[in-house]
């Protein structure tokens, strides 16, 4: 019985001491990577890799931060995977190997040479006191390279086991942490910073990702293209924001009337002239033997005076103090994948001193819509409508003296397909729908659509050659014999000056045709220059020459027009802003030269904002509108001047 008992008391402690063992001689801590590579391979059950570049991390043998197996030695910071061979360092508990190097089973790339550790205390089962190798940092492949880049962690030996295992890997960390935006292709943030490798933490620290910015294609025309950016700006705000305005202002020119100092004067009728002399015949003088002899009265019609020419009635320059009470929300929605934007805006005017009641309503609507279907394909959208009675030269088509005709409606939708085939070539597929349609003239009434296809080719990262086809037609629904198509063959360069400043133009030949009134053959130039300004300013200027839908039958329009707007913040409560647009709109009568008219427009605004509070502003305006014609009595001179208050809510 008691041999029987030393041997259960043997086989304990022979247990123990193996278990103890087992402990001591578990895996070491990993090798730290080389910048941008990964871990060195794990320990096995005699041993595992030194550290080899810093403080190693712990590992779930035991052992404490910041020390070592004291089996290790000097290991190398390569980045192969962990295997059952002796990865890195000696195994006896002996001086460390001062080569750091793997043996034939690492998979990875050696890193730096690590140097010598100091002996090591090989009593089983405790922890080893050897101090950690104080190696240069491996330098690694990127991952892509050298078999094993994954980011691993350290391998485990089996407690109380004589042999070493496989570690048992853990998923791979994603390289985006979560909440942090994945940028995808088409997209155009900064270059991802990646951090400093911290000292003993196996694997590349985390990225730091940039913000995803999305670029919507600016409009047909000229009009500059936009940029969203998730995070910053309008998609910093609140999904919903909705806000309400009131405003006290005065309008020089409610109609818009003939008041400009230097328009052209009604023409002075020109003297009647005298009627021909007429001859009637009465009857006849016979003297036989002779023929007969018509006889004949001679006389003058009665003189008829000539109506004088004038334009039509207009109840003359008017000027009015005015109410204006607006309703807004807005709506922004961002992710990696899609951008949504939208403003609604709701309007009611009251003109003190308008004959026939001075209540008017506005109202528009924006929206901007990008998706990113594939990460080659992206879809986008813009949709613009306003419907109000003021004059606004900078919208095409629109009508330019508002008179006593009432309200118009003036839209644009565009979408964009585009495609990215290679890293130099893309294509942007375009379809754009216009409409202007009048309250008091429904012959006038247009729709236009265009559709393109622009062939993009990436000559270096700052200048992008294009090739662009367009076909368009203006319908009148109402007035088909003023319908006209066109084709525009375009080329074009966008160029990026630097971060702050950007160009981009298109330039060639619009050919446009009417039943009415014939064809046309062009120059046609649009460009677009967008440049950023310090504390978040923005300054655009866009161009556009070429033909324009005919106002009716028989006419040919063709026009130059630049628009400049400005805004600045000029502290952190104060934004100003300025827009001022001209236009050279030149209308031919194919019929009757004297059909012909040619408009100058301008129009200037000003205005200033300043936040009481989050919630609470106040802002200024300052309109001038000037439409120099040489139609009779058709120019103006209207000027506006609001001040008024503005509350949001959330």
């Amino acid at each position: 019985m008691k041999w029987r008992l030393k041997i259960l008391a043997l086989c304990i402690a022979a247990s123990l001491a193996a278990h103890l063992m087992a402990q001591d001689t578990g895996g070491g801590a990993a090798g730290g990577g080389g910048a941008g590579g990964a871990s060195g391979g794990g320990g096995d059950a005699t041993g595992g890799g030194g550290d080899a570049g810093g403080t190693a991390m712990p590992d779930n043998s035991g052992l404490p931060t910041g020390t070592t197996n004291p089996d290790n030695g000097g290991g190398s910071g390569g980045m192969g995977a962990p295997d059952n061979g002796n990865t890195n360092g000696n195994p006896n508990g002996t001086n460390g190997n001062p080569n750091g190097t793997g043996n034939s089973n690492d998979n990875g790339l050696n890193g730096g040479t690590g140097n010598e550790g100091s002996n090591g205390n090989t009593t089983p089962g405790t922890n080893g006191n050897g101090t950690e190798g104080n190696g240069t940092q491996g330098n690694g492949t990127q991952p892509a390279t050298g078999g094993g880049g994954e980011i691993l962690s350290p391998g485990t030996g089996t407690q109380g086991g004589g042999e070493g295992t496989n570690p048992i890997l853990p998923p791979l960390p994603s390289l985006f942490p979560p909440g942090t935006a994945v940028p995808l292709p088409g997209a155009t943030p900064a270059p991802s910073p990646i951090a400093p490798v911290n000292q003993g933490t196996a694997g590349a620290a985390a990225l730091q990702q940039a913000p995803v910015t999305f670029t919507l294609p600016g409009g047909y025309g000229g009009n500059a293209a936009t940029s969203l950016t998730l995070g910053q700006g309008r998609l910093a705000k609140p999904v919903v924001t909705l806000s309400t305005s009131v405003s006290q202002g005065y309008d020089t020119n409610v109609f818009s009337a003939d008041s400009h100092i230097v328009a052209v004067p009604t023409p002075t009728p020109s003297p009647t002239p005298e009627p021909p002399l007429e001859h009637k015949l009465v009857g006849y003088n016979i003297t036989p033997p002779y023929p007969p002899v018509p006889v004949y009265f001679t006389f003058r019609a009665p003189v008829q005076a000539r109506p004088t020419p004038t334009p039509a009635k207009t109840l003359g320059v008017i000027g009015s103090p005015v109410t204006s009470v607006t309703i807004g929300a807005q709506v922004q929605h961002g992710s990696p994948r899609t951008v949504i934007t939208l403003d609604l805006s709701l309007s009611a005017q009251d003109y003190y001193n308008e004959p026939g009641g001075g209540e008017d309503f506005s109202g528009s609507f924006d929206m901007s819509f990008v998706h990113r279907i594939t990460p080659r394909a992206t879809f986008s959208m813009e949709a613009f409508a306003v419907y109000q009675k003021t004059p606004d030269f900078a919208l095409i088509n629109a009508p330019t003296s508002a008179g006593t005709g009432g309200n118009y409606l003036n839209g644009d939708f565009k979408a964009n397909l585009t495609y990215t085939w290679s890293e130099r070539i893309s294509t942007v597929t375009s379809y754009e729908l216009a409409l202007n349609l009048l309250q008091s003239n429904g012959n006038s009434d247009l729709y236009s659509s265009t559709y393109g296809t622009q062939f993009r080719y990436t000559v270096s990262p700052r200048n992008t050659l294009t090739a662009e086809l367009r076909a368009g037609e203006g319908i009148y629904p109402t007035n088909s014999s003023a319908d006209t198509s066109a084709l525009y063959y375009l080329l074009g360069l966008d160029t990026t000056f630097s971060s702050k400043l950007s160009n981009t133009v298109s330039f060639g030949i619009e050919d446009q045709m009417s039943t009415s009134s014939g064809s046309q053959t062009l120059p046609y130039i649009e460009s677009a220059t967008t440049l950023g300004l310090p504390r978040g300013g923005a300054l655009s200027w866009t161009n556009r020459y070429g033909a324009e839908e005919p106002p009716g039958v028989g006419f040919q329009v063709k026009s130059y027009r630049t628009g400049l707007t400005l805004s600045q913040p000029l502290s952190t409560k104060l934004v100003g802003s300025v827009s001022i647009a001209y236009n050279n709109v030149v209308t031919t009568d194919t019929a009757q030269s004297s059909g012909s008219y040619t408009q100058n427009q301008l129009q200037g605004s000003l205005s200033l904002a300043y936040t009481l509070s989050p919630r609470l502003s106040m802002s200024l305006s300052y309109t001038y509108i000037d439409l120099l014609t040489t139609q009779i009595n058709s120019s103006y001179i209207r000027q506006q001047i609001y001040l008024g208050g503005s509350y949001q809510m959330q």
